[in-house]
């Protein structure tokens, strides 16, 4: 006669002390993993995405030589061309912050559409929109102070 494995489990289990209670350790690990990648993603995704949005984008900083404010109708069609994506004065309205996707057009064209209005300009920087971005957050840091 061959011994039934079955047949004697629960009286195997009971004089061995094993007991089936609460949840086994691969599923707590599962689920305690699974949270901690569930609070990091909620930290890096948003970041990677807005990063992914602006990696391309340059911000060139202008003020024009003879005029003393920029006019309205220049920065209606600086935004008019392709790869700007924004074009805004300062408070005093003496320079101009124009945004531009480094991949779709160059400094040059928007250089060219000065010229072809006449006006004289000089390019004071040409920075990452990113790092623009945390200089005008420790700015407004300092200023608070």
């Amino acid at each position: 006669m061959v011994y039934d494995l079955e047949k004697y489990r629960d009286k195997r289990e009971k004089v061995l002390g094993v007991r089936k209670r609460g949840v086994s350790f691969g599923t707590l690990a599962a689920v305690v993993s699974g949270i901690i990648l569930l609070g990091l993603s909620s930290f890096v995704i948003p970041k990677s995405l807005a990063y992914f949005s602006t990696r391309n984008l340059d911000d060139a900083i202008f003020k024009l030589q003879e005029v003393e404010e920029w006019p309205h109708s220049l920065i209606i069609e600086l935004k008019m061309i392709t790869g700007v994506k924004n074009a805004v004065t300062d408070s005093n309205n003496t320079r101009l912050v124009v945004t531009f996707d480094r991949t779709e057009t160059k400094v040059n064209s928007i250089t060219s559409l000065f010229n072809d209005q006449g006006l004289k300009t000089i390019m004071l920087n040409r920075v990452n929109h990113n790092q623009r971005k945390e200089t005008m957050k420790e700015e407004a840091e300092f200023e608070a102070l």
